[in-house]
């Protein structure tokens, strides 16, 4: 069931955008050459670009954070789940969260700030399209604000698959785990004394909270919740799709649904990355029960973030449709 999620996910109606390498680039160039100058002699304003540098040097180090963590759950299902499980797990992981980042620091705020400039525009100047050098303006607007919004449906759209595999490794490291917890029970109640091998074993998966030194991974958490701080601080400024696109209301009633849908994903990618990751750090290893928690609670908010990828269809076509520049034209 979840494969043919994912297939009908790659064959949706978003197809005609550019890739995301190349969407990506552009976007981030006509950003960081964000400025409009209008044809009036005393009406010029400039939008202050957003910074990328910063970003990305926050973004490396939050990565590198999150290796880490990975890093030691790996260490710790080591044995006790199949490798390419805990690959899959650390892969959709570690793409999740630069989706999530990419989302929320650069794509979301990229658009408010070319709505901001187009709904400007046409406040200052009623008549604006009657001139041909305003007429162009308003145009290459339109497209920027076509250009952003297909950038976060095709982020969303990468975001899917991701946490279908995320669902997936997570559920077969819980079975598996649960397996060899059943094992290990059964061969301790019926088997004689441990050998001095075994007991070597299983000091190993007692110590496996030392595998990485506390100086380490509290550098590895602090970069991980300044990332998590930042998406949340962008999304607090951010107007809400409602206020930016409020003359489609009438005609797109499901607007509000995005507020909603990108409110409940920072909250889920918050929940994976700012608790349930730093919780296989927190707990015994003893603590099987909680370890199984965790993994149950990494599938629930992964499933959390698939529905909420489904109420963001419908209005994200309706607005792609509304400013692609043939509807604009014709």
């Amino acid at each position: 069931m979840k494969s043919q999620k994912i297939e009908t996910s790659t064959i949706s109606e978003h197809k005609t955008a550019p890739s995301l390498t190349e969407r990506e680039m552009i976007a981030n160039a006509e950003t960081a050459d964000l400025q409009q100058v209008s044809v009036g002699k005393q009406d010029e304003r400039q939008i202050t670009p957003i910074k990328q540098e910063e970003p990305n040097t926050a973004l490396l180090a939050a990565t590198g954070g999150l290796a880490v963590m990975l890093g030691q759950l790996v260490a710790y299902f080591n044995n006790r789940a199949h490798i390419d499980d805990l690959d899959v797990l650390s892969f959709s992981l570690h793409h999740l969260f630069c989706r999530v980042d990419f989302l929320y620091n650069t794509t979301l705020p990229a658009l408010a700030t070319w709505t901001k400039s187009l709904q400007a525009g046409q406040t200052g100047h009623p008549p604006h399209l009657a001139h041909p050098a305003y007429r162009q303006q308003d145009v290459r607007q339109r497209q920027q604000v076509w250009t952003q919004l297909q950038a976060i449906n095709r982020t969303l759209d990468r975001m899917e698959p991701l946490c279908h595999l995320l669902s997936d490794a997570a559920e077969c490291v819980l079975e598996r785990f649960d397996l060899s917890s059943d094992i290990l029970g059964f061969a301790e109640s019926g088997k004689p004394p441990a050998s001095p091998r075994s007991e070597l074993e299983h000091d190993d998966q007692q110590d496996w909270v030392q595998i990485i030194d506390m100086e380490r991974w509290e550098q590895a958490f602090t970069a991980i919740a300044q990332t998590l701080f930042s998406w949340q601080e962008q999304h607090s400024m951010l107007p809400s799709f409602a206020a930016q696109f409020a003359h489609l209301l009438p005609t797109a009633p499901t607007l509000p649904e995005l507020d909603a849908a990108f409110a409940t994903i920072l909250d889920s990618a918050g929940a994976i990355y700012g608790d349930i990751l730093p919780g296989f750090r927190a707990i015994l290893s003893a603590d099987e029960a909680m370890i199984a928690a965790l993994l149950y609670d990494l599938m629930q908010q992964s499933d959390q973030l698939l529905m909420k990828f489904d109420t963001t269809l419908e209005p994200m076509n309706t607005l792609i449709k509304h400013y692609a520049i043939g509807s604009e034209l014709s």
